[in-house]
């Protein structure tokens, strides 16, 4: 008996097992991104849509964003609002979740190529059960990657599994007029933009966490001289914001404006990546008695001013470096900055024995060229040889044949006279 019931509570825990496994994947599994084409060039239409499956939804929001400079909207349900590079769709059950939608094309929408090149689509939204309560919150998108023979790649890029409640950073930020710099990165938290004659700015900012709360100040009534956007973003759990800014400086005369670096060299120190003005963050490494910087940094206009702090008495470790530009005007300004990394004495040592083995490897190779360069230059020097001395050789080898001609007939006509 006891045996049967050990039994027994064994297979239910079994069954149990699987039942959750399987109600587990099918949580996971709720939502389907779809796209129609994997290839698009200019003028293609392409769609894609959301597919629902394992559960029912008596209602959802969604917003699309996406760059209305390179696509065009076409179609898409008809609960769908659409400002400027914004989608919003709405959508719930008016039979108070009798009628809920469950294993069906959920929604489809539809978009020209009006232009080639680099983009992401953001995908973003929101589902209820019947009781109004909320079932999955959705991130998701499409990478557009522009190829050489002018045609785009479509991949969807799942963002869901990386993002956690205390996430407060930015998954896209774009403004509706181009010229923002540095090109956005979740981890750059200042750009700068330069105008003329604009008053305003349509922001958009994506959170990474659908749930993260995102505030924009400053984007409007611009005045002549510096303004500054603020983007705050606060994760769902409230426990980390993040700031983001946009330095707007508006004027009249760009030239002055101008708050670019020429050149940013330190001495016997590479920077990483390679410098141009459009980078502002860079990285490099020291070694462990270098206490000192000797920092090169050169604005293209002659007038505008250079601050650099950092660069002196260096820590083992991380150190930062900031350098200042303010241009002309006085008042539009640039920040580059470099981590300059000190090793500690154990990371040098193992640095220098490093740079020992592959100084080691590098003359084998350079000794091994060099053997294969000059038994290469033997064999052109023979066959140089050989081609100056070809008529001597062409009359030796003649002469040789001759001679042994001339013996042949002797030793014939020699065994005649005997006979």
């Amino acid at each position: 008996m006891k045996k049967t019931v050990c039994f027994l509570m064994i297979l239910l825990s079994i069954i149990m097992y699987h039942v959750i496994s399987f109600s587990a994947e099918n949580e996971e599994d709720m939502i389907s991104l779809n796209v129609s084409n994997s290839e698009i060039k200019m003028e293609d239409e392409f769609s894609f849509s959301l597919n629902l499956a394992n559960t029912k939804v008596a209602a959802f929001n969604l917003t699309i964003i996406f760059n209305n400079e390179l696509l065009e909207y076409v179609s898409g349900p008809e609960n769908t609002n659409v400002i400027g590079s914004k989608i919003i769709t709405v959508w719930y059950d008016e039979t108070g979740g009798q009628n809920p939608k469950q294993n069906c094309e959920l929604v489809k929408y539809t978009f020209k190529a009006k232009d080639i090149g680099n983009e992401y689509i953001a995908i973003q939204g929101e589902f209820y059960d019947a009781d109004g309560n909320e079932i999955q919150t959705y991130t998701d998108g499409i990478e557009m990657i522009s190829n050489e023979e002018t045609q785009t790649e479509m991949i969807e890029v799942s963002e869901e599994s990386q993002v956690t409640s205390d996430n407060s950073k930015l998954q896209i930020l774009r403004l509706n007029h181009e010229g923002m710099s540095p090109a956005f990165s979740p981890d750059i938290t200042e750009y700068y933009f330069l105008t003329e004659d604009l008053t305003s700015l349509e922001v958009t900012a994506i959170p990474a966490n659908a749930n993260a709360e995102v505030t924009v100040t400053g984007n409007t009534n611009f005045k002549e001289g510096l303004n500054t956007i603020k983007i705050m973003v606060t994760s769902p759990d409230k426990s980390r914001k993040t700031e983001y800014v946009i330095y707007v400086t508006k004027t009249n005369d760009l030239e002055k404006a101008n708050a670019n670096l020429e050149t940013l060299a330190i001495e016997n120190v590479t920077l990483e990546p390679e410098f141009t003005n459009d980078i502002y963050q860079y990285q490099a490494t020291v070694s462990n008695t270098t206490e000192n910087l000797n920092i090169l940094a050169i604005p293209e206009k002659q007038n505008a001013s250079v601050e650099v702090t950092g660069g002196e008495n260096l820590q083992i470790g991380n150190n930062e470096i900031n350098i200042k530009v303010v241009a002309e005007n006085g008042y539009t300004a640039k920040q580059f900055r470099v981590n300059v990394y000190r090793r500690s004495e154990e990371e040098q040592r193992m640095a220098d024995e490093e740079q020992q083995v592959n100084l080691q490897k590098l003359n084998a190779i350079l000794e091994e060229q060099n053997e294969e360069e000059e038994q290469s230059q033997n064999e052109s020097d023979m066959l140089e040889n050989v081609k100056e001395n070809i008529w001597f050789i062409v009359i030796y080898i003649i002469f040789a044949i001759i001679i042994i001609i001339l013996v042949i007939f002797r030793i014939r006509n020699g065994k005649k006279g005997k006979i």
